[in-house]
């Protein structure tokens, strides 16, 4: 199984369209960029976001999926940081063997670190990043390395 951890602030909305817009919802390009590396990878989506705190903000994170024919299957749960949030959530999932994190944080533990593609506030998720993501989803290296991540948990 293949996974997407996925933040939304910074990854799926950014800067400029939420500023000018009034919109922090995610926009059209980014979640382009998403469907991108679902279909090229098959991958399952977790919602890391704090937006999965707030029952609108998950329901509106849902229907914005849907426009593009996207879910999410779960959520992290609130733990002290998104490093254990996701740590915590591939301990209870075995059968990962291959995961990506797309989020603008960068406070991740160097095993994490290796399976994040940075994204930034102001831009959001960008065709750039499209490659860089199927790579991780698609490498032995990324299965690896997930094993150690849950073992170190």
């Amino acid at each position: 199984m293949k996974v997407i951890f996925l933040d939304i602030d910074g990854v799926l909305n950014d800067a400029p369209t939420i500023m000018e817009k009034d919109d922090d919802l995610p926009a059209e390009p980014h979640l382009s960029c998403l469907k991108q590396i679902v279909d090229a990878t098959g991958a399952e989506i977790v919602l890391s976001s704090t937006w999965r705190l707030f029952p609108q903000s998950r329901n509106d994170v849902r229907n914005k999926l849907k426009t593009v024919g996207l879910q999410f299957i779960d959520k992290t749960k609130e733990l002290k940081d998104r490093d254990t949030e996701i740590r915590e959530w591939l301990g209870r999932h075995p059968e990962v063997n291959s995961y990506v994190i797309l989020d603008d944080e960068t406070e991740f533990s160097p095993e994490l670190t290796a399976h994040q593609v940075i994204t930034t506030f102001y831009e959001g998720l960008l065709p750039k990043h499209v490659p860089q993501a199927i790579a991780i989803l698609n490498s032995e290296k990324s299965a690896k390395l997930g094993a150690e991540a849950q073992k170190d948990e």
